[in-house]
């Protein structure tokens, strides 16, 4: 009969694990701290012997600490923050590294393994816990242990596996506040006793939004989400273990990428949001590329490239002037709440996830002396989101400015229709093919996502405001396979060897509509389909009117090899690993960026047809006219490890550990999606090495009643990745940087109902010598620069950019009048040095060239005072760069505290009551690597209480919980945006007072 496998007891975080879940099992007069054993190296064994800084947690320490998500393991681990995405990702860190790159092939610093498999796109935003063996979280380099190696650390999630002997189940179900309702179960069926079972769990959750929408009072931000998973273990022999597991979970609701956004208006319009602040303010919206694109100077200046004749005409049906502040509406249209779990839109968010996954773990005793294990995976995971793009209330048009562009633009078109040869009832029946974008007087249509928006008839609605949605859609889908041999020989030397494949299939779409995106659409493809006769005499011609960064196709191939050699010097008491590893990894990418690309005909549903036989070119690089723009990448890398681990006899601990490390982590390179040959950004970005060196020791004390681990660790960083928004899209960049800590675990059980944990961490990180351009500040306070405001419509339209003064020259009001009006210096906007303010210019029609694409000639710059090049030779127009040496890195709090105590109380009749007390702090931290005043977020404190009550034999318990009692509203990260969009900052929180009752019952 074959030999069934049994579970060794483990170590508990929360002392006596069965004390929270049961009271059947008699209290020791004298408490203990049982064995947690964890596969962190491949093998079974006691978390205190292995030689990593690691925190593991039991299906019992996840509900005792309420750990539910990812974002809970925040409270419990130190040196970890999590943060969502302005995307469709998230960002957890370790000890400061995670994801700071933006793009559709980015990779995170920090490994997530489900069952051994590596999940290249894990749902940390949506995944919940539920019947889980344990969660190790392992701090640190890890290259030489897993199939795809990690610079920051890995967390491995071990889902529980069938009992091949006993039937059980169980059942609990939550209901809190804001309407949460939640429900677990798992049921395990022993089919063959001994040899074959089947697991089958789930959770579904439902909750109202934690967001209030003022401008209709709704509740948004909430969920609606399942999960099921089934796992088969097979035990055909005693040497021959088989689990097969597939998991399918799916969210459809409103869950919002971003709660708040946060900004100092700027009243001049240059900035949009002023740098030295964060308030709960609005966008000067004459900073953002839509509003410029609807002016009067922006479609004059384009108009010359049409036709310069029409210049004059074009700046009459520009439905904004730059040169005027935006009229202020009434509060209840504009309102930016300063409640941060209040927003005011007209947009009700959109959000879908789904992923799918299935996992193949084989293990098969080769000799006495050898184990073989393969692990397969499969994963398919994509997110779908549509949000406000502000989450504000938009600026109302004026629907008499509106209604005299509509008649100049109808009136104009039909005279150059008939000067271009049209007949006059051609041209006629021309210019009707515009009048259903202006059907609702007042108010402009807005694309609708999909079918080329409203060129090809897909309008979301009309709106008297400035509207604008966002869309963040990505899909992956991957294929692995490891095979890993261990050893188990009687003497001294040991191995593990292993050979690992990975492949992955990542795109996406990140779209903004907005109705003053459209209307410049249709408004200048008008007359340019006049000079396309045979294509649009029939229906017309319409640019298409949005933004859209579509990562069409990217794939990693990874191969590697890896393994470890273990040599017991001394046994028992010295032990030496060395490892190595190398990786393979080639990268391939397709994508383009749109935006105004080409000229459409009116009714061209498809997007992909009408570019390839319309559009225009999306790779300079490459001769042609190319519907994409295409990068292929390759990384060749050695990494390793070396780890002195000593077991002294001391006689004042029952259990003493010593170790001492160095390895070498890795992480692959990637792309810069749509960048200009002409910007001087390379395509691709360079990978990252990490040099970490440890020192720790765990340690169990008085008579094993007080467990102590602690450890100090040094990072030398080369090459971490970050990220920019640089003429709209993110540039990826590369910087060195050097971190250094201590972290503590400390759990003391001084009787046998009483018991209390510590965990601390500190993380300083020193940013080397290097300077970036700050994007939100792109004068750096330098006396001799003028910020300027491109506002002419072409390939720099809304971006911000610097001039130098040179001969003297100072910025004054008169000085800006006489730029202004000279030729072909108008439209533009300046600010006076350091660009915490701005002065509005007064611009005129005839802005035909652009300052910040440098088309006016160096001679004529010169000739007024000013220079694109810094006299110092160390800077172009793009910004002054500015030093970050000594910077911290962002989303890395120097502190991190966690502190817990719980108390069992023995009840009549062998019941029980466990309280439970958690509190967590973090200090302060950045939110970019600028370390800008507006880069400051504050410390953060969450307290936790849970109470539970457990019947005789754990048949059944009752739970009452709260989380983040004091209702704190903390931000776990920001994001800047664009120069084009205002640089106004989006913001992430934590949530909000939960509480709720839980009821459970075990069969």
């Amino acid at each position: 009969m074959p030999v069934k496998r049994r579970n060794r007891s483990s170590r508990s975080l929360t002392f006596i694990s069965a004390l929270l879940l049961s009271s059947a099992i008699a209290v020791p007069a004298i408490a203990q701290i049982e064995e947690v054993v964890v596969t962190a190296q491949k093998k079974s064994e006691d978390i205190q012997n292995v030689p990593i800084s690691i925190s593991a947690y039991t299906s019992e320490d996840l509900k005792a600490h309420q750990i539910t998500q990812f974002k809970d393991l925040v409270f419990s681990t130190p040196n970890v923050s999590y943060t969502k995405g302005n995307f469709t990702g998230s960002n957890f860190q370790i000890r400061g590294i995670g994801i700071t790159a933006v793009g559709y092939d980015s990779e995170s610093g920090v490994a997530v393994h489900k069952n051994d498999v590596y999940l290249s796109s894990p749902p940390l935003a949506e995944a919940t816990f539920y019947d889980l063996e344990r969660i190790e979280v392992l701090r640190g380099p890890q290259s030489t242990l897993y199939g795809r190696g990690a610079t920051g650390g890995t967390v491995n999630i071990i889902t529980a596996k069938p009992n091949l002997d006993e039937f059980h189940a169980n059942l609990e179900g939550t209901y809190g506040n804001y309407n949460t309702q939640e429900v677990k179960g798992m049921v395990n069926i022993p089919i063959i006793e001994g040899e074959l079972g089947v697991r089958i769990a789930g959770d579904w959750l439902k909750r109202d939004g934690i967001v209030k929408n003022i401008a209709n009072n709704s509740d948004i931000d909430g969920r609606n989400q399942y999960s099921f998973r089934g796992t088969v273990r097979w035990q055909p022999t005693s040497r021959t273990t088989i689990d097969i597991t597939g998991e399918t979970s799916k969210e459809n609701d409103d869950h919002m990428r971003m709660q708040k956004q946060f900004c100092t208006s700027d009243p001049t319009g240059v900035l949009g949001c002023l740098p030295n602040s964060l308030g709960t303010g609005v966008t000067n919206v004459n900073a953002s590329l839509a509003t410029i694109a609807s002016s009067r100077q922006g479609l004059a200046s384009f108009g010359s490239a049409v036709n310069p004749a029409l210049v004059p005409f074009f700046a009459n049906m520009g439905i904004f002037d730059l040169t005027v502040a935006p009229v202020a509406p009434a509060p209840a249209n504009i309102l930016n709440p300063p409640n941060l779990r209040q927003v005011n839109t007209d947009f009700h968010p959109v959000y879908k996830a789904k992923d799918q996954y299935l996992a193949l773990n084989v293990k098969q005793e080769v000799t006495p002396w050898l184990e073989a294990t393969f692990v397969g995976g499969w994963d398919k995971n994509n997110v779908f989101s549509q949000e406000s793009y502000n989450n504000v209330g938009g600026l109302p048009f004026d629907p008499v400015k509106l209604g005299t562009a509509e008649a100049n633009f109808l009136g104009t078109l039909q005279a150059v229709a008939v000067g271009a040869g049209y007949t006059p009832a051609q041209a006629a029946a021309y210019a009707a093919n515009y009048k259903p974008y202006f059907a609702v007087p007042g108010a402009l249509p807005l694309s609708g996502f999909g079918n080329n928006g409203i060129v090809g008839g897909n309008i979301a609605k009309y709106s008297n405001t400035v509207t604008a949605v966002d869309q963040s859609n990505g899909h992956s889908n991957q294929l692995s396979a490891e095979l890993r041999f261990n050893s188990n020989f009687q003497g001294p030397l040991n191995f593990m060897i292993a050979g690992y494949y990975l492949r992955t299939h990542t795109g996406g779409d990140y779209f903004i509509n907005a109705n003053t995106f459209d209307y410049p659409g249709f408004i200048l493809g008008a007359f340019q389909g006049l000079g396309l006769p045979g294509r649009c005499l029939a229906t017309g011609c319409i640019a298409p009117g949005y933004y859209h960064n579509f990562g069409d196709t990217n794939t990693l191939v990874s191969k590697s090899m890896f393994g470890e050699v273990y040599w017991d010097a001394v046994p028992d008491t010295l032990k030496v690993t060395l490892g190595a590893r190398y990786t393979d990894d080639s990268k391939y990418q397709r994508g383009r960026i749109q935006l105004f690309s080409g000229v459409i005909p009116i009714g061209s549903s498809n997007e992909k047809m009408a570019l390839a036989q319309y559009g225009g070119d999306f790779d300079a690089a490459r001769p042609g006219n190319q519907l994409w723009q295409i990068n292929q990448v390759s990384f060749k890398k050695w990494t390793g490890r070396a780890v002195v681990s000593w077991t002294p006899k001391l006689d004042f601990t029952d259990q003493t550990s010593v170790y001492a490390s160095y390895a070498r982590g890795y992480k692959a390179g990637g792309f810069n999606p749509g960048i200009s040959p002409g910007l001087g950004v390379p395509s691709s970005y360079a990978p990252e090495q990490i040099d970490a060196f440890e020192l720790g020791t765990k340690n169990l004390l008085a008579g094993g009643t007080l467990q102590a681990n602690m450890d100090v660790w040094y990072y030398n960083y080369k090459g971490l990745q970050v990220s920019a928004i640089i003429a709209n899209t993110s540039v990826n960049q590369n910087i060195n940087a050097k971190l250094w800590g201590v972290e503590g675990e400390f759990l003391w059980a001084p009787t046998s109902q009483l018991q209390f944990n510590l965990n601390l961490g500190t993380t300083h990180s020193s940013i080397g010598n290097v300077s970036l351009i700050d994007q939100r500040n792109l004068t750096a306070g330098r006396k001799d620069t003028v910020l300027v405001k491109d506002a002419t419509l072409g390939s720099t339209i809304g971006q911000n950019c610097v001039l130098y003064m040179i001969n003297g020259q100072t910025v004054s009001p008169a000085d800006n009048a006489a730029f202004q009006a000279t030729p072909g210096l108008a439209g533009t906007y300046f600010a006076p040095p350091g660009g915490s303010t701005s002065i509005a210019a007064a611009g005129v029609a005839n802005a035909n060239y652009g300052l910040c694409g440098k088309q006016i000639p160096e001679a004529t710059m010169n000739a007024f005072g000013y220079s694109y090049s810094d006299p110092k030779g160390t800077n172009q127009s793009d910004g002054v760069a500015v030093s970050l040496s000594g910077n911290r890195l962002q989303n890395t709090p120097s502190l991190t505290v966690s502190l817990g105590a719980q108390w069992t109380q023995p009840l009549a009749d062998e019941w029980n009551i466990v309280a439970r007390a958690d509190f967590y702090y973090q200090t302060h931290m950045w939110a970019r690597i600028f370390n800008a005043s507006a880069d400051r977020i504050g410390s953060r404190t969450v307290t936790n209480l849970q109470l539970t009550l457990n019947a005789p034999e754990n048949k059944y318990y009752v739970t009452g919980y709260v989380k983040n009692v004091f209702n704190k509203t903390d931000i776990t990260g920001e994001y800047l945006t664009s120069a084009t969009s205002g640089l106004y900052t989006n913001a992430f929180l934590g949530d909000p007072r939960m509480y709720g009752l839980t009821v459970g019952v075990r069969f």
